[in-house]
């Protein structure tokens, strides 16, 4: 009952998680996003129509004073007895005037000329009170101004002219079309922005996570630690005096004796060496870092330990110096191998060593019996271990080793088929 409950309480934890996680990402990204796209479509919406707002009165301004300098010469021809259609032939050649039309006091039209043959938009309806306005055509939008001038007969005259917008028009399509562009630049950067700042918070929060749970485990290390310590005091005392005692014995005893009493020593003497080894597992590290060369360090190595019928092989790119500690990373070296050769009953022991960069990596790779992935999920656990004799200790030391030489080992094996064991460190 109690796995079942804790079964559903891990699952809504997990659901909790996945929803503050979801909740995150909208508010670090969604919401900034939408509130940037929202800021910007409204300032750039202002700005347009102050854009429009101003060119639509510079031209009007411009068309008013075209206005006023053709009222001056239509006046000017009038005196001279010009007809009209020889008045607006002057003008025919103005792009930006699409038509001109000259009324006389009653509004009627006494002449007029259009780029579009037959196309004079003029009603007495637009011609009312406005002196301005702008007409929808086949052409584009068309600004229409309507003013009035005396000529030198004293006659009062009308003069009507229709000014293109398409390059106002011209100019907004621009508008947009950049408009478009620096949006999709703006979305494009927020989107990596908020993006990487959504990470940034992610690797904060489990970085924080890491750190927290490196705290406990300090924490409980520091525990056992000082029991052990404790127990370790409490129990040696005794083992120094029992392995005198034996000693002792063994000089009074008759000889039928003597080989129960030096197997009594012994089991003495392998206890006191396991409370060294729980004892030295917990202790910190202190590193006394030195410049090696790797292979002059696995020749010592190799000529340390019994190898059996499996040979050793190593090889490297170059090389190899790095700046360790060499009593502690010996341990660390000297830890894979030994396990690799109980592992391995016959063929060979490969160890490769290069630089890469600013980091020296090692692998040891063996041909044994490999091991099973529940074996791989304990593998630098301390105190598991599947041999009889053995005590789970190697390889954690070797794991906190490499870890105080600011490095990391990870470990890949298949049963039947090896394993290896790769070592990263920083480099010298």
């Amino acid at each position: 009952m109690e796995r079942g409950q804790r079964t559903d309480g891990q699952e809504g934890e997990t659901k909790r998680q996945a929803f503050l996680k979801k909740k995150d990402l909208f508010l670090f990204f969604f919401v900034p996003l939408l509130g940037i796209i929202v800021i910007f479509f409204f300032l750039s919406s202002i700005n347009r129509a102050y854009i429009k707002n101003k060119v639509e009165d510079l031209v009007k301004e411009q068309l008013q004073a075209t206005a006023e300098i053709l009222k001056v010469n239509i006046s000017h021809f009038l005196s001279e007895n010009y007809s009209s259609e020889e008045i607006f032939s002057f003008y025919s050649g103005e792009e930006n005037i699409y038509y001109m039309a000259l009324l006389d006091e009653q509004k009627e039209i006494l002449g007029w000329h259009s780029r579009f043959e037959g196309y004079l938009p003029l009603s007495q309806k637009d011609i009312g009170e406005r002196e301005s306005w702008t007409i929808d055509s086949p052409a584009g939008k068309i600004f229409n101004i309507f003013t009035s001038f005396r000529a030198a007969d004293l006659k009062t005259y009308h003069v009507y002219l229709g000014y293109s917008l398409e390059s106002l028009e011209e100019m907004l399509v621009r508008s947009r079309r950049n408009f478009l562009i620096l949006f999709g630049i703006i979305v494009g950067i927020g989107i990596i922005f908020f993006l990487g700042i959504y990470q940034l918070q992610n690797h904060y929060r489990q970085k924080e996570k890491e750190a927290e749970t490196e705290r406990r485990e300090k924490e409980r290390y520091k525990e056992i630690s000082a029991f052990t310590s404790g127990v370790a005091h409490e129990i040696k005392n005794p083992l120094n005096s029992l392995s005198l005692l034996f000693e002792l014995l063994a000089k009074k005893m008759p000889d039928e004796f003597r080989q129960d009493i030096s197997s009594g020593s012994g089991e003495v003497q392998k206890i006191s060496r396991v409370i060294d080894q729980f004892s030295a597992s917990l202790k910190p590290l202190d590193l006394k870092k030195e410049e090696l060369i790797l292979k002059d360090l696995m020749a010592d190595i190799q000529g340390s330990i019994i190898k059996g019928n499996i040979n050793i092989q190593y090889e490297e790119e170059g090389e190899v110096v790095l700046f360790a500690d060499k009593g502690l990373l010996s341990q660390a070296l000297l830890n894979l191998l030994q396990n690799s050769l109980e592992a391995t009953d016959k063929g060979k022991i490969r160890v490769q060593a290069k630089k890469h960069r600013k980091k020296i990596f090692i692998t040891v790779q063996d041909s044994g019996k490999g091991m099973s992935e529940e074996e791989m999920r304990h593998i630098f656990d301390p105190f598991f271990s599947k041999k009889k004799e053995g005590m789970g200790i190697g390889l954690y030391l070797t794991k906190k080793i490499i870890e105080a030489h600011e490095g990391k080992i990870e470990c890949e094996s298949r049963l039947g088929k090896g394993t290896s064991f790769l070592i990263q460190i920083p480099g010298g």
